[in-house]
């Protein structure tokens, strides 16, 4: 314990170098510009465990303002993200560097770092670098945009390395070797995309794009991917659909082009009961590796469940959830998910057995209490049983996860 005490001590006075800079941008600036800011403190306590037990913990503290430029607005939000357990480290994080523009209700601009998901939600979401260009043309929207990966924090960005890059971006930051433990592995993503409101009958909405990603890592064999995304949402009364697929292109000077696949489906059902809650089915697929199509290839490794957290890749998951708002400020949430592998080298894991698929089921279940809108509590916990699976060894232990978090913002 003394020791994660000394390393944490050290690392904060390593970043504070970087906060104070960043303060004194924040808060001087109201000087100068009708800005807004304020600041984001989260903190989460982790706890997991199987043969052994681990625990773990976050703090992440960032100043943010936000200043208007008439048609324009400048926001910029940056802080230290400090991580406890067998290995502390604290690391600067830039969270949002966004400079946005509209000059008219056609068309706006937006420049930096940035939130951006593809509009499947199946190949990348999270925070990029780049810039993106959107036209609103009435029952028309179209949007472009050219994105980067290799400047963000490699630890929260969770960007999929290829198959032939040979750096480890498992291993813990290092103030001492800055440039090898920061960084995330280096992609370029450019896309098109557009979304069609009304379709159909003025209840549905469709979006279909390309996007296309290219390997910039120092790997011997480029990896690159070209994906064609579709989605559908529809809403009707108390129900709602939301459909989305991809076909991904694989290209790899081994084995050339080969198409990979991905789809997901949700419906939901607004209970009428006295509370506000909702009932979802849904599922989702993505292809394994065989000799006709390749697996599946996400540019971000989104977890797919709480607990056992396989991505969406060569993997198929069934999925059923309860959400209810129990009081104005408690809400509370229940699910399952049964885990599939569509081939036997996408997903690997300890106990795993090569020649069954069926990997079991996981039960989560979690409280969030927002007691003012500034300040939030959760607590959440889960299960996944290997029992209720084939492809394990007889002698799997039982997974379990618990985490605690707050969130305070001003």
């Amino acid at each position: 314990m003394n020791e994660n005490i000394i390393r944490i001590k050290s690392s904060w006075r390593s970043c504070g170098l970087w906060l104070k800079i960043f303060c004194v941008l924040c808060f001087s600036a109201p000087a100068l510009y009708a800005a807004d800011y304020g600041a984001f403190v989260q903190g989460e306590f982790d706890a997991r465990g199987a043969d052994e037990n681990k625990t773990n913990g976050s703090v992440i503290a960032a100043p943010w303002i936000s200043v208007p430029f008439g048609e324009s607005e400048l926001y910029v939000s940056a802080g230290l993200n400090t991580s406890i357990s067998d290995e502390t480290y604290c690391a600067p994080e830039l969270f949002r560097l966004e400079f946005s523009y509209q000059p008219s209700s056609l068309f706006s601009f937006r420049l930096g770092r940035f939130n951006w998901q593809d509009l499947s939600g199946l190949v990348a979401k999270g925070r990029f670098d780049g810039a993106e260009l959107l036209f609103d043309l009435g029952k028309t929207r179209l949007g472009a945009s050219m994105l980067y990966t290799g400047l963000l924090f490699k630890d929260t960005a969770d960007i999929n390395a290829s198959p032939a890059d040979t750096k480890d971006y498992n291993v813990n930051f290092d103030w001492s070797d800055f440039g090898n433990t920061y960084f995330a592995p280096r992609r370029l993503m450019a896309s098109l995309y557009g979304e069609f409101p009304g379709f159909p009958s003025g209840r549905g909405q469709l979006l279909a794009g390309i996007t296309a990603q290219f390997d910039l890592s120092d790997a011997k064999e480029a990896f690159h991917t070209q994906y064609f995304l579709l989605r559908h949402v529809l809403v009707y009364k108390a129900f709602d659909l939301d459909a989305a697929g991809a076909m991904e292109l694989e290209k790899t000077d081994a084995n050339g082009v080969k198409p990979g696949f991905a789809f997901s489906i949700e419906g939901g059902w607004q209970i009428p009961t006295a509370i506000k809650d909702r009932l979802s089915l849904g599922t989702a697929w993505a292809s394994g590796e065989d000799s006709g199509k390749a697996a599946f290839f996400p540019v971000t490794r989104e977890a797919q469940s709480y607990v056992l957290g396989p991505s969406l890749s060569g993997i198929m998951i069934l999925r059923a959830n309860y959400a209810a708002l129990l009081l104005p400020s408690l809400s509370a949430e229940l699910g399952g998910s049964y885990f599939i592998r569509t081939d036997s080298t996408s997903f690997t894991m300890s106990y795993l057995e090569d020649d069954s698929y069926p990997l079991g089921l996981e039960l989560d279940t979690g409280l969030k209490w927002v007691p003012f809108s500034d300040l939030s509590f959760s607590l959440k916990g889960g299960i996944f049983l290997p029992k209720t699976g084939t492809a394990w060894a007889d002698d799997a232990p039982v997974l379990w996860r618990v985490t605690m978090g707050t969130v305070f913002s001003f």
